[in-house]
């Protein structure tokens, strides 16, 4: 089984509208949940990860309820790396929480198998690492310090917490973000202006490696 998650509904919709047949509509912690077939997968689609909590809270969940091989975080991000331009696609290939204080900075690893087959169903992809934490990145000092302290190519809120949770429970992970705003101080209006316009664009890429990959 593979399980497809994103924040917000817009975020798994690529998937979710490939589902057929439809087998199940659910709720888990207070959550929908859709459950379904794509190419010879089983997929489940969940959204309302929202932070570090909800989604190592949520990602523990899921992997309790369904015992997926794999999950995939679909969403939005913000840039970090400085050629990386609103629209373009990151797939992390390391995570880290940067708000996380240790001396120590220990990297979750995406699952390779995973790597591997994004790339195959679509090229214009960006791989390096993504870093997570509860605060909304929007001033260059802070984005700069992100880039020198991780060479962190985008910041989320979530991919690193489930990463983790993943890990610990023996399950592939990787997470594809599009990159929604500069991670400057324009960041809220640049969210905003783009959310709508790219956040299917990484469940799509995710639904045509399901329709074309048996996981």
């Amino acid at each position: 089984m593979v399980v497809v998650t994103g924040v917000l509904k817009e975020e798994i919709v690529g998937v979710f509208r490939e589902m057929l047949p439809l087998l199940e509509n659910g709720k888990l912690i207070k959550r929908n949940y859709a459950r379904g077939i794509i190419g010879g997968n089983e997929v489940v689609t969940l959204y309302g990860l929202v932070g570090k909590v909800e989604s190592a809270m949520l990602a523990q969940a899921i992997i309790d309820k369904f015992n997926p091989r794999y999950i995939i975080h679909c969403g939005s991000a913000g840039a970090i790396h400085p050629e990386l331009k609103i629209g373009d696609l990151v797939c992390g290939n390391v995570y880290f929480e940067h708000d996380f204080k240790s001396e120590k900075k220990v990297p979750i690893e995406a699952s390779t198998a995973l790597i591997e087959k994004i790339s195959d169903v679509y090229d214009s992809i960006n791989f390096g690492p993504i870093v997570s934490g509860d605060v909304l990145v929007s001033d260059k000092e802070t984005k700069m310090r992100l880039y020198e302290t991780f060479g962190a190519y985008a910041v989320d809120m979530d991919s690193a917490a489930i990463a983790k949770v993943c890990y610990q429970n023996g399950v592939e992970f990787c997470s594809l973000k599009v990159i929604v705003d500069t991670s400057e101080e324009q960041a809220r209006i640049e969210y905003e202006q783009n959310f709508r316009k790219f956040a299917s664009l990484p469940s799509t890429i995710i639904s045509e490696l399901l329709d074309k990959h048996l996981l």
